[in-house]
């Protein structure tokens, strides 16, 4: 099976009006991908009224001359099996969708609809007003949005980026409206036309039966002319050396040096960005982070993101500070810049980047699960830029080594060049931003720290990475074993249990690993849990910079908590994956830090806990919805205080007694024989000398019916939040089942009504969510503008409403079911996708691996008599479970009777009862 897509067969398109176009065929799902971008972003917004485009944007899902009614196109690419958005970006513009193949002759002519002739009704224009001023109050506490304003109000002011793109109420109305509604028109004429806009396509049809749908369809857009793209320079010169002082909401330390740079991402062939990118990010022994780790000045480096353009683009090193790390920010920077000299004295080093281009050429040939909206996103965005012959060469091109064009992407990374972004509480600052009320403090770099960095220090323990050991040059495929296709035992003991199976259908030389520990010792109490939580944490720091090549070489590991233990999972080539798999495992045992370690990750996870807890609400109400239903899931406030209390001793003690009893599970899945798989099950259960213990069920509280508990989430933020959750009567398939109808039948209606007529919210939907393959469904909204009780009867009112006129969905049933059936009977897109699938199938005791097809027949087999039964029995609060979370922001608290009131968790989690689980 085919794992990558093929632009060498694309077909380029250019209709008469000038609509540029790309078809690709794909194999991978049988599903269309359609993104069409448009030059008529944000920077195009006129003065008199910024985050039009923003608004327009809105606008043109509210019906078009032949699909009058609003969101009629939602609805309509809901029922092909697919979803539709858009976005506006700086340049550009963006609308796409994905849908069942055989859709797509309805679909792309409503879709052009939609962009060539939107009603733009002025009796819509005030509920998204309304919509887009409820975006802009719920990322007002969002910090990164906080300094994207900032970074806007730092740049030329006569740059279209120093806009302000979202927009808001007081912006929009600060018009008369038929100024703003006229301004919509001539924005929709003047850039929404051919010669602005580009279409891409993958899709399982065949590209000639695309071709000329698109023609038919979108031929009758008016050609235009295209959209001027010249902009003076992106930063004044007195906005470069220098320093800006930010405060941030959240506990956080960082610091972002943004090198100034013309366009030199557009550069495909030679990627010198990707190339220096790869350098400064390095993570491994040697490293600027792992020498700035040593001296626990940072916790973490990112470098080469930044924001871009046609002919701007920011490289930004962005790096997760310390308490120490801000108060020796100047050392920092001084190796820094050590660091790119000595990449600036090695650009005659060409094996460096041959050995990054094989990298590159090995993640392509074998290429994991394509995330193909995005693409087609990423590509009807190139049309603008590139040629049909370089689009084709995007990912052929290999090594194509030029040391002056390195050389000249490195003349740019100076110091009189950088901007350093400081973002830390207490920091001193003088100018409150617009629109979020930030405060911030720009001043220039002193002579003196330009002088020092222009000649930093030589730093013995920076080094260049070596050559890559874990890089291959032999990946071959197994002989295939007809009797493991599915997982088999190897091991079955009381206290270990190991699964073989091997991958008959990716054809690709990679696997998955998976080995579980269940040890009572890290799930006691709170306090254990919190040590394993530093524990975890610490052992992932010190195995960044040893197994830092192997991630790179394409072997990746992960190492994270479960609710009864932890669990190590490798993925990647099957070449020395079991070999990496058991030296991780060694370390696992032999592992503790030291005092200096453990001060260090246990800040961290104070700073992170903490930081969650200022997360929006329906995020932190999402969140305690799993700490109440799962058994052993803590929440992050209580978290909190038995991670502040916890003491390196205890740590210690605690993590001990767990690697001296516990139960272990694993599963090896791809590219291995059974020989393979034999050796390192028995080198597994001979290193798991505390392999003594039994496994610990994954428990789940078992809701009462008919009354609701009531939950609140004290929470720093202004707006209402409330989620209901129904918890099905139990995991049958019966109940999964008719839990996923009613979700899929209720949540367009519950968006359309809550959300696009009422206006209660910004964030409004709904969701099928199961706890440990129990089944439930939530429905939540976040409102700056009404109390949680308002919120919670409007939501009740609507479930009752419609649960009583079930009958109404009649007509519907049909779309829904073939459209969960397909998702149902939807193949494993990549081998991770189906190691994943197999091993939560393991987890939940589900050994035939054939729950899907169960549910799939289940639905196949319903009635829509029998939805109306289970529909009536919901209604009258005779089936399900009921729990209400809700945050009262800057509104009045619910009234709860006292004995509905869930408040003491510890003490529901030890009276409730559970769901028995295998």
């Amino acid at each position: 099976m085919t794992t990558s897509i093929n632009l060498e067969q694309a077909q380029f398109v250019t209709l008469e009006n000038g609509l540029r176009i790309l078809i690709c065929e794909q194999n991978l799902t049988p599903s269309t991908f359609v993104s069409m971008s448009v030059k008529a972003g944000h920077f195009y917004d006129p003065d008199c009224c910024h985050g039009l485009s923003h608004l327009l944007e809105h606008m043109m899902f509210l019906g078009s001359r032949h699909l009058p009614k609003p969101n009629s196109i939602n609805d309509m690419v809901e029922k092909a099996g697919g979803n539709i958005n858009a976005w506006t970006g700086t340049e550009f513009a963006n609308y796409h969708f994905s849908c069942h193949s055989e859709q797509l002759d309805k679909l792309l002519p409503a879709f052009s609809d939609m962009l060539r002739l939107p009603l733009l009704d002025k009796a819509t224009l005030n509920k998204e007003i309304n919509a887009i001023d409820a975006e802009f109050q719920f990322k007002r506490k969002d910090d990164l949005r906080r300094l994207y304003q900032i970074h806007k109000e730092t740049a030329n002011p006569a740059h279209p980026f120093s806009k302000f793109s979202v927009g808001n109420a007081s912006i929009f109305r600060a018009l008369p409206e038929n100024e703003l509604h006229q301004q919509l028109h001539a924005f929709h004429s003047q850039y929404y036309v051919a010669k602005n806009m580009a279409l891409t396509v993958f899709t399982s049809e065949k590209a000639d039966r695309v071709k000329n749908i698109i023609t038919h369809s979108f031929s009758a857009i008016k050609a235009g002319d295209s959209a001027a793209e010249s902009w003076p320079a992106l930063y004044t010169d007195d906005q470069l050396a220098v320093e800006i002082n930010i405060e941030p909401l959240q506990s956080a330390r960082r610091m972002i040096v943004t090198f100034a740079l013309p366009g030199l991402h557009h550069d495909f062939r030679t990627k010198p960005l990707n190339y220096l990118s790869h350098l400064l990010g390095d993570e491994g022994e040697g490293s600027l982070l792992a020498y700035l780790k040593s001296k626990n000045w940072v916790t973490n480096l990112i470098a080469g993101s930044g924001i871009e353009g046609k002919d701007f683009k920011d490289f930004n090193v962005s790096f997760q500070l310390t308490r120490s790390g801000l108060e020796n920010k100047q050392h920092l920077l001084e190796a820094l810049f050590s660091y790119i000299r000595l990449i600036q004295n090695s650009v005659d080093e060409k094996w460096r980047y041959q050995e990054k281009a094989h990298l590159g050429a090995l993640a392509h040939e074998f290429e994991d699960n394509p995330k193909l909206q995005a693409m087609a996103c990423e590509y009807a965005q190139h049309l603008f830029y590139y040629k049909e012959e370089d689009i084709r060469q995007f990912k052929i091109i290999i090594d194509n080594f030029d040391k002056t064009k390195i050389a000249e992407a490195l003349s740019y990374f100076t110091p009189n060049n950088i901007r350093i972004k400081l973002i830390a509480q207490g920091l001193p600052t003088d100018t409150t931003c617009q629109h979020y009320d930030a405060r911030y403090q720009l001043r220039p770099l002193s002579p003196s720290v330009l002088e020092a960095l222009c000649h930093p220090p030589t730093i013995n323990a920076l080094t260049l990475p070596p050559p890559n050991p874990y890089l291959g040059m032999d990946y071959h495929l197994a002989l295939p074993e007809t009797d493991y296709l599915s997982p088999k035992t190897l091991i079955d003991s009381p206290h270990m249990k190991f699964w073989f199976a091997q991958d008959d259908v990716f054809h690709n030389p990679k696997g998955d690993i998976y080995v579980s520990f269940d040890t009572q010792a890290l799930t006691d109490d709170l306090h254990a849990v919190a040590a394993k939580r530093i524990w975890l944490s610490a052992l992932n720091d010190f195995l960044q910079a040893k197994y830092y090549r192997a991630e790179i070489a394409g072997l990746h590991y992960r190492i994270y908590g479960h609710q009864a233990g932890f669990t190590l999972h490798t993925r990647g080539f099957s070449n020395n994956q079991s070999k990496l798999a058991l030296q991780l495992l060694e370390t696992i045992h032999e592992f503790m830090p030291d005092q200096q370690q453990f001060e260090r990750v246990k800040a961290m996870q104070i700073q992170s806990l903490q930081n969650a807890l200022m997360n929006k609400p329906t995020n932190r109400l999402f969140s305690r919805l799993s700490v109440i239903v799962q058994r052993n899931t803590q929440a992050p406030i209580e978290l909190l205080k038995a991670v502040e209390a916890c003491t390196y001793k205890s740590m210690t003690s605690t993590c001990l007694a767990a690697l001296k009893h516990y139960y272990v599970e694993s599963f090896m899945h791809g590219n291995w024989s059974k020989d393979e798989a034999c050796q390192f099950a028995n080198q597994l259960a001979e290193n798991s000398i505390g392999a003594t213990g039994k496994a610990l069920t994954r428990s789940v509280s078992q809701l009462p019916v008919g009354e609701a508990l009531y939950h609140e989430v004290p929470c720093d933020h202004p707006d209402a939040a409330v989620v209901l959750y129904l918890q099905a009567p139990s995991n049958s398939i019966k109940d999964t089942a008719m839990c996923m109808v009613l979700e899929q039948m209720l949540a367009a209606p519950f968006f359309n009504v809550l959300r696009t007529e009422k206006q209660l919210g910004y964030v409004v939907g709904t969701g099928y969510v199961p706890h440990n393959q129990h089944p439930g469904m939530a429905f939540y909204i976040q409102s700056p503008t009404h109390a949680p009780d308002v919120l919670l009867k409007e939501m009740t009112t609507f479930l009752f409403e419609q649960l009583n006129e079930i009958d109404f969905y009649q007509f519907y049933w049909s779309t829904i079911q073939k459209n969960l059936l397909k998702q149902l009977e939807e193949r494993d897109l990549s081998l991770s996708m189906k190691s994943q699938r197999l091993w939560g199938g393991l987890g939940s005791q589900e050994t035939q691996f054939d729950r899907n097809q169960k549910l799939a027949s289940e639905i196949n087999q319903t009635s829509f008599t029998d939805i109306q039964h289970y529909a009536n029995a919901l209604a009258k609060r005779t089936l399900f479970g009921e729990l209400v979370l809700y945050a009262s922001g800057g509104f009045s608290s619910m009234s709860v009777p006292a004995e509905r009131s869930l408040t003491n968790l510890a003490m529901f989690k030890k009276n409730t009862p559970y769901f028995p689980i295998p």
